[in-house]
């Protein structure tokens, strides 16, 4: 089962000129970045804007889309719990075939499985989603553990444990007795 993505704007591959490239802005909604938002687990997302040049190669049937990103985000600290905001700008540069397949590694055998469980969301139906294209570079370059500025998990561990009696190996140590020794 597939869902609508929530940063959508196709563009039909037959209106592609070869060899001209259009340059597209597409800047996503409050609506958009929240859903986003939801969707890669962060605390916001605002600003997201891509700017694109979509080009049909001459004489083949690929696609080249490159650009730029840019969007400002807050993620959660996997050590506090608190927002970590950070800024997201990166560089975009794929290739599409007509047909769908993103790249040209022809080496490696079809996954007819893989392409049944997770069906191919930026080509469909002779539309490129260039909104779907820049959620999907916009989480790679998510930071896979953020952590907000001075915190370390020691600390973090020292910090809510200290000398609490009712920790378990604290409570263990008072069992101890002098013939235990």
């Amino acid at each position: 089962m597939t869902f609508p993505p929530e940063f959508s704007h196709p563009v039909a591959v037959d209106s592609l000129v070869p060899d001209k490239p259009r340059r597209v802005r597409i800047a996503a909604t409050d609506a958009e970045c929240a859903a986003l938002a939801r969707r890669f687990d962060l605390q916001s997302l605002s600003g997201l804007t891509a700017d694109l040049s979509v080009t049909r190669l001459s004489e083949s049937n690929i696609i080249k889309v490159e650009g730029e990103i840019g969007a400002e985000v807050v993620q959660t600290c996997v050590v506090s719990l608190q927002g970590v905001p950070a800024e997201i700008k990166t560089h975009l540069d794929t290739y599409f075939t007509e047909d769908g397949k993103e790249g040209f590694d022809d080496d490696l055998p079809p996954d007819a499985a893989m392409e049944e469980e997770f069906p191919d969301t930026v080509m469909q139906n002779g539309q490129l989603d260039l909104g779907e294209l820049v959620a999907q570079y916009l989480a790679l370059e998510l930071d896979p553990y953020p952590r907000a500025p001075g915190v370390s998990l020691a600390a973090q561990m020292t910090g809510n444990g200290g000398d609490n009696p009712n920790r378990p190996f604290h409570i263990l140590k008072n069992l101890k007795t002098d013939d235990d020794e």
